[in-house]
């Protein structure tokens, strides 16, 4: 393997792991602020359940999220699958849940989908090369 390509994979994972971490950062902060301070959000523009209920699950994402980010730093073989799984779960819960917050959420949605575009363009260039 030549350096250009080591380079090259390097660059991607960690790409990934970052706005992976930095999702999974901002994922937690909307849970937390979702939870505890609900006058920030509009409940009504929520299409399933309740403001309490996407705190919770937004927050589980966001903490699956930093372990994704963690495990493709790492370059772990199912660090990939993980990204791929938790910013498809983030991507379609920011989606639902677009009434409470909808910029935070675009925005999230934007970036979970760029996790999405490099675990899945960019695939074989997260092993770990010895």
């Amino acid at each position: 393997m030549s350096t250009d390509t080591a380079r090259s994979a390097t660059g991607w994972a960690t790409f990934t792991a970052l706005f992976l971490f930095i999702v999974g950062v901002l994922n937690v902060l909307w849970g937390i602020a979702a939870l505890s301070n609900e006058q920030n959000f509009s409940e009504r523009g929520l299409v399933l359940s309740g403001l309490e209920t996407w705190g919770w699950i937004v927050l589980v994402i966001g903490l699956f999220e930093l372990l994704g980010a963690a495990l493709v730093a790492n370059r772990h073989p199912f660090g990939v699958v993980v990204a791929l799984i938790v910013a498809s779960f983030g991507l379609m819960a920011h989606f639902v849940a677009i009434g409470a917050y909808p910029v935070w959420s675009v925005t999230l949605m934007i970036m979970n989908a760029l996790v999405l575009w490099a675990v899945t363009v960019h695939n074989d260039e997260f092993q770990r090369y010895e």
